[in-house]
């Protein structure tokens, strides 16, 4: 693929064949109610990722690229963010909302006992499905070409918009209006930009980024139940919900901002990982 040498190409063939593969993947599973085609879809970031490599590089290029995986020696600080960080910043903007409007704190998280049972399929699915392609491949081509603030609006819209099928399939995607994600995905990007950079381009701590952030979602809940607000069609329009259940989510999304604009301004944030394949 001698065309494709060009890194900038590369990321742009790379967004192209991943909504492709996952938008056909995802209706067909839709259409047949097949739950492994729908899986294949979700997994698509990540093999759309292998399979350019492994054109675009030969063999070494892919043993390159999996040797990515094996970065471990990171700061223990940062592993710590790793594990703490998602469920901490859940856990402050729920209990904000909660002492602002309630004037208590109730309990909404799960025990311990759940949060490996809530881990491990995250990182099944969405840490190894989708980190090989967003941030293993396509993060390092972007910050090639432009500033890390810049990669990392990139990102979070083509990831956000990348799951906007599930709003058919009912499920994938949080349950409050499109635009409220907005406010969550973006400073969400920034932050786990920052942390995989600061991870040497690290794909064991991307997938497990993802897979605690995924798993915090539930473990410590702001989002509405689905018996309140279904995943439909109709939140992509929907403009906003009742204040009990818009205040958790939106006090978390507050939370994530200022950390976010903390990273930005105190965390190094110029300093980035571009290592290609």
């Amino acid at each position: 693929m001698e065309t494709f040498q060009s890194t900038k190409k590369q990321v742009i063939l790379f967004f192209v064949m991943t909504y492709a593969v996952s938008w056909s993947l995802f209706f067909i599973g839709q259409q047949l109610d097949a739950i492994p085609i729908i899986m294949l879809g979700i997994w698509s970031p990540s093999l759309m990722a292998i399979l350019l490599n492994s054109k675009i590089y030969g063999k070494d290029g892919l043993k390159h690229f999996f040797g990515r995986f094996k970065r471990i020696k990171i700061k223990w600080y940062y592993w710590v963010l790793l594990l703490l960080l998602p469920a901490s910043i859940h856990f402050a903007g729920r209990s904000l909302w909660q002492l602002l409007y309630d004037g208590q704190l109730n309990p909404f998280y799960r025990p311990l006992a759940y949060w490996a049972s809530a881990i491990i399929p995250s990182f099944l699915i969405a840490g190894l499905g989708e980190e090989f392609g967003w941030r293993g491949f396509a993060l390092p081509r972007l910050q090639q070409h432009y500033s890390p603030v810049v990669a990392s609006f990139i990102l979070a819209l083509v990831h956000l918009f990348w799951h906007i099928p599930t709003y058919w399939l009912g499920q994938g995607m949080h349950n409050v209006p499109f635009i409220f994600v907005l406010a969550f995905v973006f400073p969400w990007t920034f932050i786990f930009n920052w942390m995989y950079n600061k991870s040497g381009g690290s794909m064991i701590f991307a997938i497990s980024f993802h897979a605690i952030s995924n798993a915090s979602l539930s473990i410590i809940r702001f989002m509405p139940l689905d018996s309140e607000v279904p995943i439909t069609t109709d939140l992509i329009t929907q403009l906003s919900l009742p204040t009990d259940l818009a205040g958790p989510y939106l006090s978390v999304c507050a939370v994530y901002l200022v950390v976010a604009l903390a990273v930005y301004k105190f965390g190094n944030f110029n300093k980035v990982n571009t290592d290609i394949p």
